[in-house]
């Protein structure tokens, strides 16, 4: 799973706008590090520098989102010892937004664990944190490999958490915990953060799920598994998933007062959520759901707020990769139509039963376009949104190759997984890499109006998952 998103979501999440924020030069990309630790920050400009291309020349610093982590035995990583505050943690930084008041949130999706932990190839199940970043000491060089740049650590309300989304006023972030305690499934909790007071405020659950798309083992009903922990799935694929909703990525609209849209990856459908009514505490905050292809994961809400793009990423059920994104009418969901997903498009692949993967997607400042990081088949796919909406039959008007560059370890892959799109609608930022390979990940600038890659930039953090963009100074 995530995980955020954006988040964006999360990526696994939706990102917020970063307004009015003074910084030097760049655009800058914010890139999760995910098995490592940290933030690494890419000057955009130098990365499209063909003197730089396929080096690490354009990263300028990597910044920690949590403590190290001390030299204390295993036996003490127990229950009364996963709260954040109490001894430093190991991060595995998934998600990373931008907010208002020059502050960046990362969601950390192993908020306490032990190093070890993380590279097993499971890093699930953990209790999660949001760490919260100043951004003009993130993209200083000034505070490589520290911790300086933290402004807060938060807990998340649960166990591996994705999406985030901050509220335009800056009062309160709302965060998606993806996964049960110990389990890769076993989640409905959405954590939400009162920034001004600086606590979790309350952690709200969504409705729980019926079982999928797949029909439940013999003593697997839900009813059953709600009841008897020890039962929940460990780890995907597995047929009992379906009863969890899982929520990774979010996607806040300001359309009527306010409304955030959760890609729940377990139950395969989104819900409507309240702002207002989930920060109040009020009973009926989640407003509505409907179904989407398979295993939704990243979210983004168009610049108008109108519209809704997901990517069908997977089917924790079966292992089956998904090849779709949806897009989704804003004001149907919120008036509970269940019409509200308008269309399905295939990106990534010629074939309806293809491995595209579609992992994050980003619209571009103008809301003209849609950009996919597909990871399975290491491209970009180019979504024309007005071609979407209106039904043609080829929305997906430029699909782009991502190779990796020279000097990076055989055999491995691009899992092309984070995108998003510069500010002036020139470039998608694309990154990803397999977990615990030799050179780490890599980072791709894509040339929109030219519509092949301008520039790639190495040791890119240990499978890197999604990212941000600084502006540049203006």
């Amino acid at each position: 799973m995530f995980n955020l998103i954006t988040t964006r979501i999360v990526v696994m999440g939706a990102a917020l706008a970063l307004s009015e924020l003074a910084c030097a030069a760049g655009p800058y990309a914010l890139v999760t590090g995910r098995r490592d630790p940290r933030i690494i920050v890419v000057d955009i400009s130098q990365a499209i520098d063909p003197a730089n291309n396929g080096t690490q020349k354009a990263v300028i610093s990597r910044v920690r989102i949590s403590p190290d982590v001390p030299a204390i035995e295993p036996s003490r990583y127990d229950a009364k010892y996963i709260g954040v505050t109490r001894i430093p943690a190991q991060a595995l930084p998934n998600n990373v937004i931008l907010g208002p008041n020059g502050k960046a949130y990362v969601s950390d999706h192993a908020g306490v664990s032990r190093p070890v932990d993380v590279e097993s190839g499971m890093p699930h199940g953990y209790p999660g944190a949001m760490t919260v970043l100043d951004v003009m000491k993130t993209i200083d060089p000034a505070n490589n490999n520290t911790t300086n740049a933290i402004d807060a650590i938060y807990y998340s309300g649960g166990f591996g958490p994705a999406g985030i989304i901050v509220t335009p006023d800056g009062k309160y972030a709302m965060i998606a915990n993806s996964e049960g305690a110990g389990n890769e499934d076993g989640a409905n909790e959405i954590g939400i953060i009162n920034l001004g007071t600086k606590r979790l405020e309350r952690v709200v659950s969504l409705a729980r799920g019926t079982g999928g798309h797949t029909p439940q083992t013999e003593g697997h009903s839900c009813d059953q598994i709600y009841l008897n922990p020890a039962i929940v799935p460990h780890i995907s694929p597995d047929p009992n998933w379906g009863c969890f909703s899982d929520p990774n990525g979010l996607a806040y609209t300001p359309r009527h007062g306010g409304y955030v849209f959760s890609a729940n990856e377990g139950t395969h459908d989104i819900s409507v959520i309240n702002v207002a009514k989930a920060v109040s505490g009020a009973a009926d905050w989640e407003t509505f759901r409907f179904p989407v292809e398979r295993g939704p994961w990243a979210i983004v809400t168009s610049p108008d707020g109108r519209l809704v793009a997901v990517t069908d990423r997977d089917n924790d059920e079966n292992d089956e990769p998904g090849q779709f994104i949806s897009l989704i009418d804003v004001d149907k969901a919120i008036s509970k139509s269940p019409k509200a997903e308008i269309r399905r498009v295939l990106v990534g692949t010629d074939d309806p039963q293809g491995q595209s993967h579609p992992f994050s997607l980003a619209f571009t400042p103008d809301g003209t376009r849609i950009v996919v990081a597909n990871d399975l088949a290491a491209n970009l796919s180019v979504v024309d949104v007005k071609k979407a909406v209106a039904g043609d039959a080829h929305p997906e008007i430029a699909r782009i190759p991502l190779q990796l560059p020279p000097g990076t370890a055989s055999g491995s892959k691009p899992r092309t997984r984070a995108v998003s799109v510069t500010p002036d609608g020139r470039y998608a930022v694309v990154a990803g890499g397999e977990p615990n390979v030799r050179a780490g990940g890599t980072m791709w600038v894509v040339d929109l109006e030219q519509l092949k890659v301008a520039g790639t930039v190495t040791g890119i953090g240990n499978e890197p998952y999604l990212l941000a963009i600084v502006p540049a100074d203006k």
